[in-house]
């Protein structure tokens, strides 16, 4: 019996020892306010539902009918957190990183008290009353759910929460209605002050965490506040920023997405736990790898008459505008250099080191753009769509439009293929990129014509395929029945000796040159390699810049091998025309031997009047031609123009 009552004794000693360990429970409680990023704009989806920890709590602001939440109750945090129809917001995954980082006695409780498009007046007590007369008439109902006196419904609940808990620190996200005034730093020192009196709090240990509205380099409209924002600290003591860099944004360029809100949100939590003195399980830095450039900007939305209310766009939306990016944190000076704006255009550096600017081309299409950091032309780093060049490599910006050719539809593909020919007359082995239409592989039996297409001046093979898209637009062109299946052949114009001026005779040994390589080892090539039609018949050739000249020397120097002839902002000099072409530019003979003689150049083209030049010697001898006048300069848009009405005449 003794020794029973001291094994009871022990065991009770060690069952009160380890009670006595159990750590206390704590409650955090944190305010939340603001406008519309803060009461939530995304959509909920089935991962924010899903693993709430029950440690993380909401305290109902207002009543949630359908919910069955009650005004100043808690309840587990499942969003919404603000109010019945909001949608998701930063504070979802602020409460959530919190206790993913914080031991388990602690409780994490906030009250989100916000209202879509409000000024930071709605939570100023000497301006309330004046603003709710004056407010938008949308915004009524919004009001109305905190009586008309936000401020105060924040301050009835946080007292709610110290009876359990401790007011830790303050979230605010607002100032998008603000955008740029430098006295809202005044007014929102203004709201603090009065919280940390109203609630008794000390300044000095609940901090104030204000987050950037939809930041410059996702193209948000209103950016411009965000310097204002990175001056709080100034203003209050204990103001701590958190950088939106890199966080998406919806369509709008004003509010943030789902994937937003929660990379914000984690922000907000891994500055409050390095207040708390805790370092987070994962506090990597997305900006490394999260930002974009370009950023294009959508507008999935369009207007519908018959119903009376926006829709989603079938076409999948238009262009609304692209943001392009830099991080250089120590550059002074970023400029951005594109052939869809005129000159030099500045960026604007945001608070962790990136330059940004939003833009809309006039029309959608494909163009070069570079950066210019200190004076210094580079590409850009964030960017893997490269124009192939010999020179300098700008980046490529697609400005999309689901009706352009240049669009990849779901229509039968053709395939492109990269390949070396041994080429006798340089002396090196040569690339050659060469398509096959989406029917190739299922006709075995078929023979195909070919479009020699050749590249510019500084263009390697590459560049009528990533910058002039020729397989995108055969591709559609064909599915729509506009042009023939045909096989298209891309060799490099280079021959290695430089490019002589165009406009002396120092150009014809280079043309000649080409004109060998082309009709001695290309076409061979291509004959050997690919089930090819070799009557002149079912051969065309054109180009773009130099590819032009050398087109136009090897079509009229080979009458029997070539009927189809294109040149893309590109001449010859009536000299060459006079002394190469032994005699044979003269109407009959051209309309006998060729069945497309096609000229297109831009009105703006450096090469414009030298074309003109070229046009009129073949007017003067009656050669009949088709030409093609446009906008622009010497351009790739311009190319791709043109090459898609000559894919529309070939072997017909």
């Amino acid at each position: 019996m003794k020794r029973l009552l001291l094994t009871l004794c022990a065991a009770a000693t060690m069952l009160s020892a380890a009670l006595a360990q159990k750590p206390k429970t704590e409650t955090q409680v944190y305010l939340c306010f603001g406008q519309s990023n803060m009461e939530g704009n995304a959509p909920i989806e089935e991962i924010d539902r899903q693993g709430i920890d029950p440690r993380f709590q909401m305290m109902a602001a207002v009543d949630f009918p359908k919910m069955g939440r009650k005004m100043g109750k808690t309840y587990p945090a499942v969003p919404p957190l603000c109010r019945e129809n909001n949608g998701l917001t930063p504070v979802d995954y602020f409460g959530r990183t919190m206790v993913e980082n914080l031991p388990q006695n602690v409780n994490i409780c906030v009250i989100n008290v916000a209202i879509g498009g409000c000024d930071i007046k709605a939570f100023m007590k000497d301006s309330i009353a004046a603003y709710c007369t004056k407010c938008p008439s949308w915004m009524v109902g919004m009001l109305k759910a905190y009586d008309n006196n936000p401020y105060q419904r924040l301050v009835d609940m946080a007292k709610i929460a110290q009876k359990k808990g401790t007011i830790k620190g303050i979230l605010l996200h607002q100032g998008e209605t603000n955008t740029g005034q430098e006295a809202w730093l005044g007014m929102v020192k203004s709201v603090y002050d009065d919280l940390m009196k109203d609630l008794n709090l000390n300044p000095n240990e609940v901090p104030l965490l204000a987050g950037e509205v939809v930041n410059s380099d996702r193209g948000g409209v209103c950016a411009a506040h965000n310097p204002v924002v990175n001056r709080l600290p100034e203003v209050i003591k204990n103001a701590h920023v958190i950088s939106s860099s890199a966080c998406p944004e919806t369509f709008d360029q004003l509010h943030f997405n789902a994937e937003g809100y929660r990379m914000l949100g984690r922000r907000y939590a891994f500055k409050m736990l390095s207040l708390l003195g805790v370092t987070p399980k994962d506090n990597s830095n997305p900006r490394a790898n999260l930002l974009v450039s370009p950023v294009m900007h959508i507008m999935k939305f369009r207007f519908d008459r018959a119903q009376n209310k926006m829709v989603e766009d079938e076409n999948g939306g238009s262009l609304r505008a692209a943001t392009f990016n830099l991080y250089a944190p120590n550059a002074k000076k970023v400029e951005f250099s594109s052939q869809f704006t005129d000159g030099l255009k500045p960026m604007v550096k945001n608070s962790q080191g990136v330059w940004s600017i939003t833009l809309t081309p006039e029309k959608p299409d494909i163009y070069p753009y570079n950066f210019v950091v200190d004076g210094v032309a580079i590409s850009d780093p964030a960017n893997m769509n490269v124009f192939p060049n010999e020179n300098f490599k700008a980046s490529l910006f697609e400005a999309p439009d689901h009706k352009m050719l240049y669009t990849v539809r779901d229509v039968p593909h053709g395939r492109v293929t990269y390949m070396n020919y041994k080429s006798d007359n340089l002396g090196v082995y040569r690339p050659l990129v060469v398509y096959t239409p989406a029917e190739y592989e299922q006709n075995p039996n078929k023979q195909y014509p070919v479009f020699y297409l050749v590249s510019g001046t500084t263009d390697t093979e590459e560049t009528w395929y990533k910058v002039g898209k020729f397989n995108t637009i055969l591709d559609n062109l064909i599915a729509d029945g506009k042009a023939v299946p045909m096989i298209v052949a891309l060799p490099y114009g280079n021959m290695l000796h430089g490019t002589p001026n165009p406009a002396t005779m120092d150009a014809i040994p280079m043309y000649q040159q080409f004109t060998d390589v082309l009709t001695k080892e290309i076409m061979p090539f291509v004959e050997k390699n690919f089930r090819t039609k070799t009557d002149k018949n079912s051969r065309a050739i054109a180009g773009f810049s130099r590819g032009g000249g050398q087109s136009q020397f090897a079509a009229f120097t080979n009458p029997d091998k070539f009927a189809y002839m294109g040149s893309f902002s590109a001449y010859l000099i009536p000299e060459a025309m006079d002394k190469c072409f032994d005699g044979n530019i003269n109407a009959d003979f051209m309309k006998n031997n060729y069945k497309l003689i096609w000229y297109g150049v831009g009105k703006d083209d450096f090469l414009y009047r030298n074309v003109q030049t070229h046009l009129d010697y073949f007017k003067q001898k009656g050669i009949a031609f088709k030409y093609k006048e446009t906008d622009g300069g010497h351009t790739w848009m311009n190319a791709r123009d043109y090459l898609a009405e000559v894919y529309q005449l070939l072997f017909k």
